[in-house]
């Protein structure tokens, strides 16, 4: 008999999309749900392709990514970080996924286990299974960093990779390299997942793994950063054992990547950070207005944690805002196995959907539990778990 086909059920942030356009209420739709920046990058940057760019982006490229956007990489990391990264470890994917698609394929086989963050994104766990693999969760601190202590009782003899996301969605948690180090030093190769590494609101780049020795790859891309998902640009940094089998195995997935999205990420590698931040301090103080409990030791990435009352249901509670308060927000049981008992928000869209959205999350939560609110009120405004 056939094996049954691998499917998963949908994730909760997509329930919601869906909740919030079919919502009866006669508010305005907002969504505050999904990972994309509003930042007005052609305010920035002419993003204007001329006929002669065309004619570059019609035929097949190379497989691993143009090399002009591979130099242009590995000359960024160079100037950032310190770091030489010849061109020959870079490859250019369809987007980040494309990457932990890319570097999972290569590490894992049916049985392998791969350590990943108790609380973090929800397609970890989901790619990990696509392979035949067991995802393993690990316990966070209280900074919501993987703890290295803890490891070496989960690493066994199947172990096949551990991921590491710094800075961390949902909770925009920033590993420090010691940590990083620490992590690293097991002899099992870590996937750092740094997506949101140009977006730090302090305006200095986080750590990465290219700054360590060893087999270990790195994940980045352009959708995030630079607030172009549509362009589905990231890339895999891979260490030089494995440089020919990733080149070989990235063929099948997709040949090559996009020639017209890798062309204008060329001219992209400016970070938005004070955008961000001005958007960060913005959702705080409006947090602060409605008494809303916000984690408030963010320091990466465009997402806002907005705890729940104890006990109650994230996926309730999101359903409920998107049907009855035209509000959608992603519920913490998209990051973890067990709820952890908060909704991730959005905070770079506008100013008045944040504000709107924020207001209207505060009515709900002052309707189902007043007392949460009213601690709040009394002085402590917004929470911190540091």
């Amino acid at each position: 008999m056939p094996s049954p086909i691998l499917t998963f059920p949908p994730m909760g942030i997509d329930k919601i999309s869906t909740l919030l356009a079919r919502n009866q209420s006669h508010c305005r739709p907002i969504s505050l749900a999904f990972g994309q920046s509003d930042f007005p990058i052609q305010k920035y940057l002419d993003l204007t392709l001329q006929a002669k760019d065309l004619e570059k982006v019609l035929g097949y490229g190379d497989i691993a990514g143009q090399m002009s956007l591979r130099e242009k990489i590995s000359s960024f990391y160079a100037s950032t970080l310190g770091v030489h990264l010849p061109v020959s470890q870079i490859l250019i994917t369809d987007g980040a996924t494309g990457a932990l698609v890319l570097a999972l394929g290569l590490l894992v086989r049916p049985g392998s286990k791969v350590i990943i963050p108790a609380v973090g994104y929800a397609a970890y766990p989901r790619i990990v299974k696509m392979f035949g693999g067991i995802p393993i969760s690990a316990p966070l601190d209280a900074e919501f960093n993987l703890l290295p202590d803890r490891l070496p009782d989960l690493i066994t003899a199947k172990t096949a990779a551990i991921i590491v996301n710094s800075p961390g969605n949902p909770h925009g948690n920033i590993a420090s390299l010691e940590i990083l180090a620490e992590i690293a030093s097991f002899g099992i190769p870590v996937i750092f997942d740094e997506v949101y590494q140009l977006m730090t609101f302090a305006g200095d780049f986080a750590p990465s793994g290219t700054q360590l020795s060893g087999e270990h790859f790195v994940v980045n891309g352009f959708s995030k950063s630079f607030a172009v998902p549509g362009l589905r640009i990231g890339f895999l940094i891979v260490p030089p054992s494995h440089a020919e089998a990733a080149e070989s195995v990235k063929v099948l997935l997709n040949i090559c990547p996009n020639l017209m999205g890798q062309l204008l990420a060329e001219r992209l590698l400016k970070a938005h950070q004070s955008y961000l931040r001005s958007c960060h301090n913005f959702f705080l103080a409006t947090c602060d207005r409605y008494y809303v409990p916000a984690l408030r030791n963010s320091q990466a990435g465009f997402y806002g944690i907005i705890q729940l009352p104890e006990g109650m249901d994230s996926m309730t509670a999101a359903s409920i805002l998107a049907k009855d308060y035209a509000v959608a927000t992603a519920p913490g049981k998209d990051f973890a196995e067990t709820d952890p008992g908060f909704l991730r928000v959005n905070f770079t869209k506008s100013g008045q959907d944040v504000s709107e959205g924020v207001r209207r999350i505060a009515e709900f939560l002052a309707k189902v539990n007043p007392e949460h609110l009213r601690s709040h009120s009394l002085g402590v405004s917004s929470l911190s778990l540091s």
